[in-house]
């Protein structure tokens, strides 16, 4: 009977435990970040942004599309003019005077400055659309590397935590060891410093862990807790390209050379569209209606209707306009500045990033070395101890090896991972 009922209590607390399991939320990385790209506030900015632009341009090709509008007024008039004749008075105005009708504006021809104003409004638009990508993609690494680090803070807790267990157990060692004098009260002293310091370590990486969740929860615009799980995977990218061929592909790909690339068609538009701001234009203008006034009988109202043509030539604009042609130059060559910086930027960026990827595979692979050395020589360090062939002191010297080389081999891999993910950015690729 008594078998029967423990047999229950372990089914149960299996389930129980599986039923706490399930409750938990699991966020993984992909999900952080389609979270992040959804809610927070910049890329709602630069949604915006571009919707603006474009609007702007629709505003702008309106100039195309003729305007009506509609005319309404009334006007009283006195004295007005008359003429006597034979003592008759015949007036040749009217004391009021009312006008309603309509008027039409087209634009025919105004020899492309509307055309440069438009194509000018399409590159500034591009330009919203390359902003917004380029946001994504920075909240996208931010995101990368905010839950990687969190991740890390809590796995750096639970190795610390291990590790506190092997000093609380060797604490209690050598208080027996003291107690019956084989162990010094310096062996004592130093243990429990040891044990205390870990202590320290963890609330430090408590704290850590708490202001990751922090950031976390705001980038995702959720609650992330010790209750979340952060599943962690640490894949390898084989790169075959070369450092030449990954900065080529960068100054192809890159948003920034997009960006500056844009921004110098932008400044030769300008200057296109201010040669054409002094051209003539050409424009057409109708109008009907109902007024008054009209022989013989002033005051009844009666259809007109009006339409013509006008033409308006710029005669002399006091020099303006080689002003802005010289403005329009060093607005040029800032551009191509500014283009030869990014490469530059890039240049630099790319390698950074490609070496800081190679050597922090060299570093893991050296470090899982080291971790399974350490860790083996703990383990016989553990067995030396207890048969009293090394001291209290090379034992914890021995576990802090073990434990330092599995929180730097964590660490590394996490390092390759937002290297990785930096790299990708710095050569142009779309990450979200």
């Amino acid at each position: 009977m008594q078998k029967i009922y423990i047999i229950f209590m372990i089914v149960l607390l299996s389930l129980m435990t599986k039923n706490s399991y399930a409750q938990q939320d699991t966020l993984s990385l992909s999900e952080a970040i389609r979270m992040t790209l959804q809610t927070y506030p910049t890329v709602q900015q630069a949604q915006e942004a571009v919707k603006a632009a474009q609007l702007q341009t629709k505003l702008t090709e309106a100039t195309y599309l003729p305007s009506l509008s509609g005319v309404a007024s009334y006007m009283f008039l006195n004295p007005i003019s008359k003429l006597t004749l034979n003592e008759q008075t015949i007036h040749i105005q009217s004391n009021h005077n009312a006008n309603l009708g309509i008027s039409l504006n087209q634009l025919i021809w105004d020899f492309g400055k509307t055309k440069s104003n438009v194509e000018m409004a399409r590159m500034r638009e591009d330009v919203a659309m390359l902003q917004q990508s380029q946001t994504m993609q920075n909240l996208t690494l931010q995101t990368i590397s905010t839950y990687y680090m969190t991740a890390y803070a809590r796995q750096s807790i639970e190795i610390k935590q291990r590790q506190l267990m092997d000093y609380e157990r060797l604490v209690q060692q050598i208080e027996i060891k003291k107690s019956s004098g084989s162990a010094t009260n310096f062996d004592y002293l130093n243990t429990n410093a040891e044990f205390n310091a870990v202590k320290t370590a963890i609330i430090a990486l408590n704290t850590a862990k708490e202001k990751q969740y922090v950031s976390l929860s705001l980038l995702t615009d959720s609650t992330i807790n010790d209750e979340t799980l952060l599943p962690l995977h640490f894949p390898r990218v084989n790169e075959h390209r070369t450092l030449n061929e990954l900065i080529d592909f960068a100054i192809l790909h890159r948003i920034e050379m997009q960006l500056v690339a844009k921004n110098h068609s932008i400044a030769i538009q300008q200057m296109h569209a201010d040669e054409r701001a002094y051209n003539p234009k050409l424009s057409v203008a109708a109008s009907a209606g109902f007024k008054n006034g009209y022989e013989p009988s002033l005051g009844e109202m009666r259809f007109n209707y009006s339409a013509g043509a006008t033409l308006n030539i710029p005669i002399y604009e006091s020099g303006r306009r080689k002003k802005e042609k010289n403005l329009n130059k060093v607005e040029i060559e800032k551009a191509l500045t500014a283009i030869d910086l990014a490469k530059k930027e890039i240049t630099s960026q790319v390698a950074d990033s490609y070496l800081s990827l190679v050597s922090a595979k060299a570093r893991i692979d050296q470090l899982i070395i080291q971790k399974n050395v350490s860790e083996q020589a703990y383990q016989q360090a553990v067995i030396n101890y207890n048969a009293g062939a090394i001291t209290n002191l090379e034992l914890l010297t021995s576990n802090t090896n073990a434990i330092n080389s599995s929180l730097l081999l964590l660490q590394e891999e996490i390092n390759y991972q937002i290297a990785y993910y930096q790299l990708l950015i710095d050569i142009g690729e779309i990450i979200y």
